[in-house]
């Protein structure tokens, strides 16, 4: 296993230098090619895209830091997302509805 080499590309030796890379979009085929290739052959590792999980590859040595990694990505976007959609309590929601209902009798 050879796992320092630039034979799979510069975007391998990136992640190796760096430790891991979150993929939140598209990757152009070529470059995925590469990726694919290098997590075939044991030179970098991958977490598959689950729900709100990101994509990440990583280092073969950095796997915890990219599991707890992939789950603070998720947790962000979780908390973005209730941001986003927050609503009030249904309690709040009956009692205005009420109210209002009450205004126009």
């Amino acid at each position: 296993m050879a796992r320092y080499t630039d034979a799979y590309g510069p975007n391998v030796a990136n992640i190796l230098a760096r430790g891991t890379r979150v993929v939140r979009g598209k990757i152009p085929s070529q470059v995925r090619k590469q990726l694919r290739d290098a997590v075939k052959n044991g030179v970098l590792g991958h977490l598959p895209k689950d729900g709100l999980k990101p994509e990440i590859f990583f280092h073969p040595d950095h796997k915890h830091g990219a599991i707890e990694l992939q789950k603070r990505e998720a947790g962000y976007s979780i908390d973005c997302i209730a941001k986003v959609i927050a609503v009030k309590p249904v309690s709040e929601r009956i009692g205005e509805a009420l109210a209002a209902f009450a205004q126009e009798a």
